[in-house]
């Protein structure tokens, strides 16, 4: 699966993920929909190169709130494909990242117990001693991922309708995902003006504290749409500043 851009500054919405075999057609019609409800996604058609997902790769994954997978009957026989998706499925349950999952002419449940086209892949990965200890890591966070709500993409269908409906699903996701930081950043304001009046009269409690860190971190999560992305530094800075006021009080 590859998704990569020469400017790992850009703030993008969606880490969009898939492999070679669709790369020139659904995929591209894919992006191109996307692109055209105003999200940003991060994606690249260029072929892989190295053993290894790089690190600006890995930044992208973690960076976006959203990944949209697209699994497709060679998706297991890439090991670049399969490093990724362990790496969204932990962003999902470490960064609450949101996860697409496309099942695209492959049955979910080829996908959840590696059979078929997966099942013929894995057998070849486990040939490999460079793989055998990332198999079951793969196996895991194919199974996860699997039972994700998505969509399915059987041959027969209409594919320009299916492409318009994902895209139009993942504006909404989109969308709905800046309003939650909007309201995340206003109650943190809030919040904030009142811890720092609670350290003054030295009648802060942990659980205050940690409220209003949740607080900031949930904000945090969407630093790539742009809205809040110094709200964990801010929220450190108040903190700091009522313990070096303690400090000097003892």
């Amino acid at each position: 699966m590859t998704t990569a851009t020469t400017n790992t500054d850009t703030q993008y919405h969606v880490f969009l993920s898939f492999g070679g075999d669709t790369r020139y057609n659904f995929t591209s019609h894919l992006c191109g929909a996307i692109k055209r409800h105003h999200v940003k996604a991060y994606v690249d058609f260029n072929l892989r190169r190295g053993s290894d997902i790089s690190s600006a790769l890995i930044s992208a994954i973690r960076g976006a709130p959203v990944a949209v997978v697209v699994l497709s009957e060679h998706t297991a026989s890439s090991k670049w494909c399969l490093d990724e998706i362990v790496e969204i499925m932990d962003c999902r349950r470490t960064r609450n990242q949101i996860v697409v999952p496309i099942f695209y002419h492959v049955d979910p449940s080829h996908v959840r117990h590696q059979t078929g086209s997966y099942g013929v892949a894995f057998e070849e990965h486990m040939l490999n001693k460079e793989f055998i200890d990332k198999v079951p890591l793969w196996k895991e966070a194919l199974k996860e991922m699997s039972n994700l709500s998505g969509w399915h993409c059987m041959p027969n269908m209409n594919e320009y309708e299916l492409v318009e409906n994902i895209a139009e699903d993942v504006g909404m996701i989109v969308q709905s995902n800046c309003l939650n930081v909007d309201r995340a950043r206003e109650e943190f304001e809030r919040q904030k003006v009142m811890l720092r009046e609670l350290y003054k009269k030295n009648k802060i409690t942990p659980d205050q504290t940690l409220h209003v860190w949740e607080i900031a971190k949930i904000a945090n999560l969407a630093k790539d749409i742009g809205k809040a992305s110094k709200l964990s530094e801010e929220i450190k800075k108040v903190i700091e500043e009522a313990f070096e006021e303690e400090k000097i009080k003892h």
